[in-house]
């Protein structure tokens, strides 16, 4: 009996410990396989976190379309409102062209106003 006992806490404690192992390092999104949950304008994403109704749009996949105001290193602006963060930017787009992105909503930085999406990538 204390065999039996015994083989089951110790099965118990392999699968939590299987089941813990995955949680943690399960596979990481692929924003730019992934269908937006909204497509709205880079003035319209910002009105929305301005009012607080955002809830729905943190850590989702949103497509923003805009023209840039400025381009850095691995970020552009859309209409100083929207900064996207990519891997790696294309080099034909400049400053003044429309563009419309994809990528996820990761929060609204108060003091500068401006909304920000990472993992993002152009869509045409």
């Amino acid at each position: 009996m204390k065999k039996k006992s015994i083989l089951v806490i110790v099965i118990g404690i392999v699968v939590l410990a299987v089941i813990g192992y995955n949680y943690l390092y399960q596979d990481h999104r692929e924003i730019s396989s992934e269908k937006p949950m909204a497509e709205l304008s880079s003035e319209s994403i910002s009105e929305i976190f301005k009012n607080d109704a955002a809830n729905d749009l943190l850590n989702a996949t949103v497509s923003v379309k805009g023209v840039i105001s400025e381009i850095d290193e691995s970020t552009l602006t859309l209409d100083g409102k929207v900064t996207c963060s990519f891997a790696d930017i294309p080099s034909d787009y400049r400053v003044g062209d429309s563009i419309n992105v994809k990528g996820r909503c990761i929060g609204y930085d108060d003091l500068f106003e401006i909304v920000k999406l990472d993992q993002c990538s152009i869509q045409n």
